[in-house]
């Protein structure tokens, strides 16, 4: 409003100029009528002399035109710089000499000059014969620019004092404003540090709602900070009886909750609020690469089992829930549980290796026995008893050393130490295969290697892992046995008589066998290699269709 009210008044203050200077021109151009009198309606060579005389009585520049024709000039040098043309403005000529008007002012020839000439008949008659006096009237600049600067400085203080005035004003209704939201700010801020909230002031009606609003939340926030207090204290009992060692961590990993047997277990005290992991030392760098990829990746797995400065230690992680977005640690210190299972474990291998001991002795006694009869009597055909005994303890003789083997295979400790070689695994299957079609038997085992099988593993391992498969296979009644080799992995189908759904996740375990001979380990010790290349092992069976084992490295 205040630029759009000085515009106007520039441009009002503009047309009052105009106007006073046509004024101006219309009372010189009367004045020198008034002062001629009848002199200038004649002509000759003397009308300059009376035009510059009048010129110089009336203090005006004056021009006489007849016809619309420049015929004299009190001032010639007005003509030279165009101020005067030769021709009358032909606006002017036409409202004089035939609208009838008897005075006219047009603007000049020169607009940078701003000049306004003023014309008024001095000689009616026809427009050849018009005698017009006319005075040119140049801008007064320096008038109109005293008269914008002291409006600009009104207009500029009027507008100074309605500032001040709109500040003050807005500065006192701000305060009258601020006051009550001040107060709920210094009342939320009492009320999230759990302090006593300041008595309000009586507010303005307008802010009556938003504080009735604000003390019925600050009374539901108490309630709710009385009940999630009481939440707390209650998780903190149930939590100290529990043996596991319990650890509640948000996104960021810092700590919500901790027991006191987590406590115990990791070996430092653990804040609320303080990172997790950076409480940890170095002997914990296991468990600080699985809880880190476990914040980085809900997907990624949930437990595990640790081995830190000794001890044994089972891991449990859960989310908290999707309003919280954090993770649960449960740990467990199963280092004696893990010692115990392991000298049950050695307990009952020892009862296994007994037992298949035990197995082919038996067949070795009744042989000897039955061959020392023959020799007591003396009969015939003690050599062909003798053969046929001989044959059947050195079957069981291999039969021992097999149970041997593949006992002493799955007692010694994984070779992890060991450096995996990038082999060629189509080279190293081709060799088992090519041996497996020497023997004498039924089964068909065709190989299919793509070129370049690379693989992260050991030689002589994989070579010992295919012939743990071909020879289940061969055991199943397979007559047909399929092994293809790509880059990172090895797959042995058969058509043999297949696994059980329900014995199928039990084909792993170290005592488990399908057959009533054998050791039961074959598969277990094809896993524990797969898993020390770390590779993975997948088994897929039908009964009455064949079994396909897919063992997956590294390329």
């Amino acid at each position: 409003p205040a630029v759009g009210f000085a515009a106007w008044s520039f441009a009002r203050l503009a047309d009052e100029v105009e106007r006073s200077r046509d004024l101006l021109i219309t009372q010189t151009l009367r004045d020198a009528v008034l002062t001629a009198g009848g002199s200038l309606r004649g002509g000759g060579p003397a009308m300059e002399d009376r035009l510059r005389e009048l010129s110089r009585r009336i203090d005006a520049d004056l021009a006489l035109y007849r016809g619309g024709r420049l015929t004299s000039s009190s001032t010639p040098v007005l003509e030279d710089l165009g101020v005067l043309g030769q021709l009358m403005n032909p606006e002017a000529f036409i409202a004089l000499a035939l609208a009838g008007e008897l005075e006219v002012t047009r603007d000049g020839s020169i607009p940078r000059l701003a000049e306004r000439i003023g014309y008024r008949v001095v000689q009616p008659g026809t427009p050849r014969n018009l005698g017009v006096l006319a005075t040119p009237q140049l801008a007064d600049d320096g008038s109109l620019a005293v008269r914008q600067l002291d409006l600009a400085l009104v207009l500029l203080l009027a507008t100074l004092a309605g500032v001040a005035a709109a500040l003050a004003g807005a500065g006192r209704a701000s305060r009258t404003l601020s006051r009550p939201v001040a107060e709920l700010r210094r009342s939320a801020l009492a009320l999230g540090k759990g302090q006593p909230m300041p008595a309000h002031q009586h507010p303005p009606l307008e802010f009556e709602p938003v504080f009735g609003a604000f003390e019925r939340m600050a009374a539901d926030i108490r309630s709710s900070q009385s009940a999630l207090e009481e939440a707390r204290r209650r998780t903190a009992a149930v939590l100290s009886t529990v043996a596991t060692g319990v650890v509640a961590l948000d996104p960021e990993g810092r700590v919500i909750v901790a027991n006191r047997q987590a406590v115990d277990i990791l070996g430092t005290r653990l804040e609320e609020g303080e990172p997790f992991l950076a409480r940890l030392g170095p002997d914990w760098i296991p468990l600080t690469a699985v809880v880190e990829g476990f914040l980085e990746d809900r997907g990624a797995d949930s437990a595990a089992e640790l081995d830190v400065g000794g001890r044994r230690l089972s891991l449990q992680l859960a989310l908290l829930g999707p309003d919280v977005r954090g993770v649960v640690i449960a740990l467990n210190d199963v280092t004696d549980v893990s010692r115990a299972e392991r000298v049950l474990a050695w307990g009952e291998m020892a009862r296994q290796i007994a037992h298949e001991i035990k197995n082919p002795l038996t067949p070795m006694r009744l042989g000897m026995q039955h061959l020392r009869r023959v020799y007591r009597d003396r009969r015939g055909d003690f050599d062909a008893t003798l053969e046929e005994t001989a044959e059947r303890v050195l079957g069981e003789i291999d039969r021992l050393d097999t149970i041997a083997r593949a006992f002493s295979r799955f007692a010694a400790p994984a070779d992890d130490g060991q450096p995996l070689d990038r082999i060629d695994l189509g080279v190293a299957v081709r060799e088992v295969v090519q041996l497996y079609r020497l023997a004498e038997g039924e089964c068909e085992v065709r190989l299919e290697a793509a070129p370049g099988s690379w693989g992260a593993a050991r030689a002589d391992e994989v070579k010992e892992v295919v012939v743990n498969l071909l020879e289940n296979a061969r055991n199943a009644g397979a007559r047909l046995v399929r092994v293809s080799v790509v880059p990172g992995r090895i797959r042995v189908s058969d058509d043999g008589t297949g696994i059980t759904a329900d014995l199928l996740p039990r084909i792993f375990e170290p005592r488990f066998s399908t057959r009533t001979s054998g050791s039961g380990l074959g598969l277990a010790i094809v896993r524990r290699l797969v898993e020390s290349w770390g590779g993975r092992i997948e088994v897929v069976s039908e009964v009455g269709r064949g079994t396909e084992v897919t063992v997956m490295l590294s390329p």
